[in-house]
């Protein structure tokens, strides 16, 4: 006879409600929801055969707010039930992803008074500095972080692992986690949640399906199997995520999809909104009158006339609305041509809270050795004047002799003029920030140049309304739509993310001239505050000597 054969009808509906490891029949009996009018917990139809999947390695790949949360905490308060004398551990790769989760854990053990009974009132509860917690039959629940290397879970020989946010578990990480499972045991099981990021990493080698033998059952729900989601919330997140269902944002959260291994720098229906065509009267005028287009090659300045003979923008450039004007350049001598362009950066709102950047001039030069660019240069600085702040260029490779003979210690260009001429490496680091750490220290952030030139040009294009306005110049927009990133994270400690950029064979010239205007700008305020405190010397040579030492 067995112990179940002995239990009255109700003791062994309860101990067949106990018995469930996904912990659902738990929840629905016990688990309280405030959001019902009933406040019981029930779950939807999809995450059932979610929840009780059976595989020992289970990867969930989903979209956001679908229930990764919920299906986690149920498994976890099942635990002790399921597994007497047995371990599980909760990971997840920071702290700040880790607390909700141990909080909830805590809140639903305390709350239910069955778990409650099952916790000793001595040596229950423990948060030094993890989140631990005990159990009468000698099962525990149990949370760390498996820190960069994974040393942080060396050691546990646990039969559950529920892991949260695994999209930014560390690869090492990964590999030390695998190792903590007691996979022999009967009921070892394996629970990673996440949602893409759209990087080639861990996650997405393990939920990708790319590889058969990879033993990670993938289960993949979409926010359109929430039972509130409907149309009104559809382009409410197409709105937010980009303008358009192809958007990699859109794919990543909503469908809980990787993406493409690249994705365009800009989303094309937002570029184009920044687009004046010829929907009204100014856009008319724009492309026709104020937008100023100016090809310069080596035949025409075989004839004899200055390169800057050529340069005869609009009168209306120089209109007061335009309280500054930035610049970029991308140079090239031979079969790459050197593309410049001027932007116009002008108040929207009376009270000049709000500002936007119109294109004005893109000047080409095909062919055209260093001296003469530098000769349109300093005309371009001529006729914009002191409201051309800055001109950002790049200081290597093609650059070095412009910027050599132009940028300060140049003994050609006037002083006034040097100074406002922004050298930079793409790939160097430059500070883009300060901010406070947790002891009121200052702290410097800094970005690789190339990457602060994508991310500022896609913000003047996403934002809402744009702050960048172009004109309809086809050559123009084609470049800026060929521009592909594909993010990669490092399969080693460091777990950095980097950016890859590929455009197209023959160069994205206003594109990268773009890149370098907005650097210029962006740069433009923390350059001179970092440069006034190099200044700052020791307190005598700020207030002089005391009386006494005099």
């Amino acid at each position: 006879m067995t112990a179940i054969e002995v239990l009255s009808e109700e003791d062994a509906y309860l101990a067949a409600i106990l018995d469930d490891e996904s912990g659902l029949d738990l929840a629905e009996f016990l688990r309280v929801d405030e959001t019902q009018p009933d406040r019981v917990y029930r779950a939807w139809d999809f995450q059932w055969p979610w929840y009780r999947h059976e595989s020992t390695y289970v990867i969930s790949a989903t979209a956001r707010a679908v229930g990764k949360t919920s299906g986690m905490l149920n498994r976890v308060i099942a635990f002790p039930f399921t597994h007497p004398g047995e371990e599980l551990v909760i990971v997840a790769p920071e702290m700040n992803h880790l607390n909700p989760v141990t909080s909830h854990v805590d809140q639903m053990l305390n709350s239910i008074r069955l778990c409650r009974e099952m916790i000793p009132k001595q040596r229950g509860f423990s948060r030094n500095p993890h989140f631990e917690v005990y159990f009468t039959n000698g099962s525990r629940i149990v949370s760390r972080l498996p820190l960069k290397d994974g040393r942080g879970v060396k050691g546990l020989h646990s039969i559950c692992i529920v892991m949260d946010e695994s999209q930014d578990i560390p690869s090492q990480g990964w590999v030390e986690i695998f190792e903590c499972l007691n996979y022999d045991k009967p009921g070892a099981s394996f629970r990673a949640y996440g949602v893409s990021r759209g990087i080639r990493d861990n996650f997405y080698k393990f939920s990708s399906g790319d590889n058969p033998d990879i033993p990670f059952h993938v289960q993949k729900w979409t926010a359109m199997h929430r039972p509130g989601w409907g149309d009104a919330e559809r382009r409410d997140k197409i709105a937010l995520y980009g303008g358009t269902e192809d958007h990699p944002d859109y794919k990543r959260n909503i469908y809980g999809e990787h993406g493409d291994a690249a994705n365009p720098l800009f989303v094309l229906s937002r570029l184009m909104g920044c687009v004046r065509m010829s929907e009204d009267k100014w856009a008319n005028e724009y492309n026709e009158d104020v937008y100023y287009l100016l090809r310069v090659n080596d035949e025409l300045l075989s004839q004899g006339a200055p390169v800057e003979a050529f340069f005869s923008p609009p009168g209306s450039h120089l209109d007061e609305q335009y309280h500054s004007y930035w610049a970029g350049i991308d140079v090239g001598f031979t079969r790459d041509p050197t593309e410049i362009l001027v932007f116009g950066e002008y108040a929207t709102k009376k009270d000049q809270s709000d500002w936007k950047l119109r294109l004005l001039s893109r000047i080409q030069l095909q062919r055209v050795g260093a001296e003469d660019q530098a000769r349109m240069i300093r005309c371009l600085f001529d006729f914009y004047g002191i409201r051309l702040r800055g001109m950002g260029m790049d200081k290597t490779g093609n650059g070095l002799p412009l910027y050599q003979t132009l940028g300060e210690g140049s003994q050609t260009t006037d002083v006034a003029v040097a100074k406002r001429i922004k050298g930079y490496a793409y790939t160097e680091k430059r500070p883009v920030e300060i901010e406070q750490n947790d002891n009121g220290e200052d702290v410097i952030i800094t970005k690789r140049i190339m990457d602060l030139g994508a991310d500022e040009l896609r913000k003047l294009v996403d934002s809402r309304p744009a702050r960048v306005e172009l004109p309809y110049d086809k050559e123009l927009l084609q470049e800026w739509q060929g521009e592909q990133v594909q993010y990669i994270r490092d399969t080693g400690i460091s777990n950095q993310i980097t950016r890859t950029y590929y455009g197209s064979s023959g160069g994205l010239h206003t594109l990268d001239a773009a890149k370098m205007m907005i650097v210029a700008r962006n740069l433009d305020r923390i350059e001179k505050m970092m440069s006034a405190s190099k200044r700052v010397g020791p307190v005598v040579d700020r207030f002089g000597f005391p009386a006494y030492m005099q």
